[in-house]
């Protein structure tokens, strides 16, 4: 059984009106994984209606999807700087007459308190950028779940050309942070 949607008949409401908007693509949404091309992408005024459209929205999907990753790399290594700053760990060599050797001797710098932790811009930038990293993957996943293949695809090989340019830097293999896999 072909489910195509140019050999489809126009589906018809009860009072035996077209189903489908002036511009020929079906009003309502399929559940189901799909390869049309009239899709809205996110918001209302981001209706793709012809292959030409679907094809720029994948570009950008993937692009997003890349970029994502990205910001993921990106977080994890401001993290890590910022984390290596709080650490001033000197190292002291003690007079050899004290015990007959010399031994080192590790000094951290006193705890800060917690407000100069959260009130700091490492901080601040960390809430920002989370803030937008969950912004993206929630987009990322509404864009997959319009069930359009190719939409779909797009996500999928923007993420995983994101984690082939990213992946291989980042410190952490398992992400406790991840959102959305």
């Amino acid at each position: 059984m072909d489910h195509s949607m140019h050999s489809m008949p126009e589906p018809e409401a009860e009072n035996g009106m077209n189903m489908n908007g002036s511009d020929g693509c079906p009003m309502g949404m399929m559940m189901y994984f799909h390869t049309g091309n009239c899709e809205y992408v996110l918001f209302e005024a981001l209706r793709t209606t012809n292959a030409g459209q679907m094809a720029g929205a994948c570009v950008v999907i993937f692009i997003l999807g890349a970029l994502y990753e990205g910001l993921k790399y990106m977080r994890e290594n401001l993290l890590h700087r910022a984390n290596q700053k709080r650490r001033y760990i000197s190292s002291i060599s003690l007079p050899s007459g004290t015990s007959g050797s010399s031994k080192d001797a590790m000094i951290l710098e006193p705890n800060e308190s917690v407000s100069s932790k959260m009130l700091n811009y490492s901080h601040f930038l960390q809430t920002f950028l989370h803030m937008l990293q969950v912004f993206v993957s929630y987009c990322l996943m509404l864009v997959f779940m319009t069930y359009n293949a190719w939409l779909c695809l797009a996500v999928i090989l923007g993420a995983g050309a994101g984690y082939f340019i990213f992946g291989w830097k980042r410190a952490m293999v398992i992400d406790v942070n991840e959102h959305c896999h």
